[in-house]
């Protein structure tokens, strides 16, 4: 009986005792699970007393705006610092916020050692594309993809021979398409306005899978699109002239609207506060399942085909006529060197043709979206960029015909030059290029640990804002031994404008007015080593768009409703609305 009563009077003491401890236990997880701010760097204090961090601030945000970026700018603004910390994922490290283009272009130029992938584009890619060059830090693996696309040699897909001579003839032949079909929209429109981003972003495609696959290869809705309206002699229209025309479409080719709903899923991952782990689970999704099956089915067809071709020609480089068959022309010369067999439907191979075609199609279409608002949003730089077009293509013009490819891709217009510099900076594209550092470096005084993400805003200081007043001597010995760098600076009056005349300076030896591109920044294809490896055919693919549709169109600004300025962001800084009011030029 004694032994059940001192049974009973210890059970209390231990309950207290298990309760003490667990509760202790889950205190001390709490802190520890609690963000840790990097000493000395601004951020949000509600932020770092919460298991969340910022989450809820970015969701909130989120309700609201189908953009993020702007709420990563937000914080420099708050804090009135070049340099902030925040918290946007589940117990994980800071991410620090640089918003100054000259710290920003130190580190993508000149600090390669000290940051380097993974970035925010290798979370992206990770679940789409995990053997994407872009997702792999700067090794042997990164450098022997690459060869594939691009090196210093001068037969590689970036090389000027092959984009003016391969890309740009089938470029010019997918934008002819898009203006065909917008002759037909605008007859049947009755100057009434039209969407076009489902157009752009058809034609933008196409565009990029004929110079990759080439144009026998390409599925060309826009032209079954074409076939469709000019069949018709009227269509049903709105009472007001005012109010959208809407057309009959065609339905898309699988492979295309494969593409392009994998493309959708973007948006989803990069607004997720884990977007690799989600990108990741997405894979197991059936829908988005059965379309990475479709794509890698697709493109292993286009290789098999290559392959064919390249066995007929062998192998020689003046028979290409796309990127395809030069990728394998890379491969077999590379297994030669290393005397193996050359591995053609490698998932490598499929993973980089897949990333040149999504990123190829996602930055022109966004490009030449915003360039059409812009340009009907300014009137009299519209005039003149036709009138330039009209001098520099004189035969052209006095034979009553487009420009065609070669004339485009080589013929120099400095003002012309100049207005797609300006679109790409004002469009910005590519709103937030980031690394993550390799050891502990320090940023403006501060010192970030290895491991830490660093992301640099493309609309922050000296870029689309003012820059922040920073001292010299807070910045890294790179970028002092550097001067700085040599890119100018934009007047902080006038940065948010639209004034292709910003990149134009005086030249003496001939008194005229000429392109420079150095003459202010913009971070619209990053900058250093791991810059966007298709810089140059992204350029090209727009340089040849603008140049077809200005000189066959002109852009008539459109009605409010249909003007809006807001933006989504997925891969790239969409417009919402992509309208056009067309009258032939």
């Amino acid at each position: 009986m004694d032994s059940i009563d001192l049974t009973y009077a210890s059970l209390p003491l231990t309950v207290i005792t298990i309760t003490g401890v667990l509760s202790l236990a889950a205190f001390l997880l709490y802190k520890w699970l609690l963000p840790k701010p990097i000493h000395g760097i601004p951020c949000n204090k509600e932020a770092t007393r919460s298991l969340f961090g910022d989450i809820p601030s970015m969701l909130n945000h989120l309700k609201t705006h189908k953009t993020f970026s702007d709420w990563f700018l937000s914080h420099n603004t708050r804090h009135k610092s070049p340099i902030v910390q925040i918290f946007p994922n589940p117990f994980g490290k800071p991410v620090v916020m640089i918003s100054d283009y000259r710290e920003s272009q130190d580190i993508l130029m000149r600090r390669t050692k000290e940051f380097d992938k993974p970035d925010l584009i290798s979370d992206i890619f990770f679940g789409l594309s995990s053997e994407q060059h872009m997702v792999l830090p700067t090794n042997d693996a990164f450098r022997a993809q690459r060869k594939l696309l691009q090196d210093r040699s001068e037969a590689h897909v970036m090389a000027p021979g092959f984009l003016n001579g391969v890309a740009a003839p089938q470029l010019h032949a997918s934008f002819m398409d898009l203006i065909s079909l917008w002759r037909e929209k605008m007859r049947l429109s009755e100057g009434r306005p039209f969407s076009v981003k489902v157009d752009i972003n058809d034609a933008a495609l196409e565009a990029i899978w004929a110079s990759i696959f080439g144009i026998e290869e390409t599925a060309t809705i826009t032209r079954e699109q074409v076939t469709l309206l000019s069949s018709k002699k009227n269509i049903e229209l709105p009472p007001s002239v005012d109010l959208e025309v809407g057309f009959p479409r065609a339905s898309a080719p699988p492979e295309f609207d494969a593409i392009l709903r994998l493309t959708d899923t973007i948006e989803i991952v990069i607004k997720s506060p884990a977007p690799r782990l989600v990108g990741r689970l997405l894979r197991w999704v059936p829908r988005i399942s059965k379309l990475l099956k479709l794509r890698d089915e697709m493109i292993s067809a286009q290789i098999s085909k290559a392959e064919k071709r390249m066995a007929h020609t062998k192998g020689t480089a003046d028979k290409i006529s796309n990127a395809v068959d030069h990728v394998l022309r890379r491969e077999l010369m590379a297994a030669e060197r290393q005397n193996r067999a050359p591995h053609y439907q490698s998932k490598v191979i499929i993973a980089e043709l897949f990333g040149l075609l999504v990123a190829g199609h996602d930055t022109t279409s966004t490009a030449l979206s915003w360039a059409l608002k812009l340009l009907a949003g300014s009137q009299d730089i519209q005039r003149k960029l036709r009138s330039e077009l009209r001098s520099s293509f004189a035969a052209a013009h006095s034979q009553n015909r487009v420009p065609d490819a070669h004339e485009i891709a080589t013929t120099q217009n400095h003002y012309l030059d100049a207005c797609l510099e300006e679109i790409l900076r004002c469009a910005q594209t590519a709103t937030i290029p980031s690394r993550t550092a390799t050891t502990d470096a320090v940023i403006l005084g501060h010192v970030i640990p290895k491991g830490t993400r660093v992301m640099m805003c493309g609309l922050g200081g000296g870029l689309m804002v003012p820059p922040f007043e920073i001292d010299d001597a807070l910045r890294s010995k790179s970028y002092h031994v550097a001067g700085g760098g040599k890119v100018g600076e934009w007047g902080s009056g006038d940065m948010t404008e639209f004034k292709p005349d910003r990149w134009l300076v005086k030249d003496s030896a001939t008194d005229s007015q000429v392109f420079d591109a150095m003459a202010g920044p913009h971070l619209q294809f990053g900058a250093g080593p791991r810059s966007c490896f298709g810089r140059k055919l992204a350029y090209l693919e727009l340089r040849l768009a603008i140049v077809l549709v200005i000189w066959s169109f002109e852009l008539k600004p459109v009605p409010e409703r249909y003007a809006s300025w807001e933006a989504v962001e997925g891969l790239t800084h969409a417009p919402v609305q992509s309208y056009v009011r067309l009258v032939e030029a």
